[in-house]
């Protein structure tokens, strides 16, 4: 899945503050709770609803003495309503730099959706063990307008890549507990109908063919808590093929069927929670298509374009922490890319490297 955003470098920029989140999470009746986060983002000056997860859960005691937790999940970002960090809602990083130049590929379940729909889904965690959950997604646009009525939603062809029907949304996870440790394996995934839409200028009907993204992942997470020493390490990655009917019959793609793998690995190391660190990998691949992945474009500076269409990107994150009260955090952050777009030199056909793209990034971080 392509993202359209198409930004330009930039080198000593501060955000003061880069963003202020509202959360509330906790019990609003009996088995009913909420995690909602409203956010206000200094690069657009907007307030929006960030992630948020509604949910009923209860459980029950089996005969033979296990326990069976189960609920209904209301969201509006796949992922977020996961149990372990190693899925993107809530994975590393936990926090970037708004004027980080970000690739041009990323998979529909990798955080192209997020809070552009609204899914209900049903789980059950069986004898904290076993966890399974299953649902669906639809689109749900903050901001978009009906150019028929003058309402409020993403009803018309002015609105881009709308979800046809409903998206399926799965998990299936095993997690084992012994002494500090534990370990999770699980897989989950998504299919997605899109309808690509149009713009004011050139608006195209919410129907006929479709591009659809089926995407299906496995993810891994590992924990030793101790008194002195905390370790995560984990890792997903997500498989994403496409089939670009919409798409490849207006010349939009090259290709009638594309595919996307991304791949992330992060190892975590606190001492005595209060330093700590954090390194991980990164990396995108795919079939090369110059329609999705563009040499050019009119509207940008050229940094975010690829001169062979391919999506390939791939680099390393580092990351220091310093928490020296439990609601304030001081993170030293750097990302080096090895490939961007395609390509380590040259890689937008206008002599920019990939390492170009570099981010050094400085995070001070209240909770209240």
């Amino acid at each position: 899945m392509s993202r359209c955003s198409l930004v330009a470098s930039q080198n000593g920029t501060a955000g003061f503050p880069q963003q202020v989140s509202l959360f509330y999470a906790g019990k609003i009746a009996p088995h009913f709770g909420a995690f909602v986060q409203l956010t206000y983002a200094n690069d657009s000056g907007t307030i929006s609803i960030d992630n948020t997860d509604l949910r009923f859960a209860d459980v029950a005691v089996l005969p033979d003495e296990r326990s069976l937790v189960y609920g209904v999940s209301l969201n509006n970002n796949p992922t977020v309503q996961d149990l372990w960090n190693s899925t993107p809602a809530f994975g590393f990083p936990f926090a970037t730099s708004n004027a980080m130049v970000s690739p041009l590929a990323a998979t529909a379940l990798d955080g192209s959706l997020a809070q552009n729909v609204a899914g209900i889904t049903a789980y059950a965690y069986w004898n904290e063990s076993v966890y399974a959950e299953i649902g669906g997604y639809r689109s749900a646009r903050q901001g978009s307008t009906n150019q028929l009525t003058g309402a409020a939603g993403p009803l018309d062809g002015t609105t881009s890549n709308v979800i046809q029907g409903i998206a399926p949304y799965w998990r299936l996870a095993y997690e084992h507990n012994w002494a500090q440790h534990s370990i999770e394996v699980g897989m989950y995934g998504l299919d997605v109908k899109l309808l690509p839409g149009g713009t004011s200028a050139n608006p195209l009907p919410l129907q006929g063919p479709y591009n659809r993204f089926k995407d299906v992942a496995e993810d891994l997470q590992y924990q030793f808590i101790g008194d002195q020493y905390l370790v995560t390490v984990t890792a997903t990655r997500i498989h994403e093929t496409m089939n670009m009917a919409s798409s490849f019959a207006t010349g939009a793609s090259e290709n009638a069927a594309d595919d996307l793998t991304t791949t992330r690995i992060a190892a975590t190391y606190y001492y005595r929670r209060r330093y700590g660190a954090t390194v991980g990998y990164f990396s995108t691949t795919g079939r090369a298509d110059s329609g999705l992945y563009p040499t050019a474009d009119p509207g940008s500076a050229g940094v975010v374009t690829s001169a062979n269409g391919s999506p390939d990107t791939r680099g390393v994150m580092g990351e220091i922490n310093y928490v020296p009260w439990l609601n304030t955090k001081l993170s030293l952050q750097y990302t080096h890319y090895t490939k961007f777009n395609g390509g380590s030199t040259n890689y937008d056909g206008a002599g920019r490297s990939a390492s170009a793209n570099d981010t050094l990034y400085v995070l001070l971080w209240f909770a209240y």
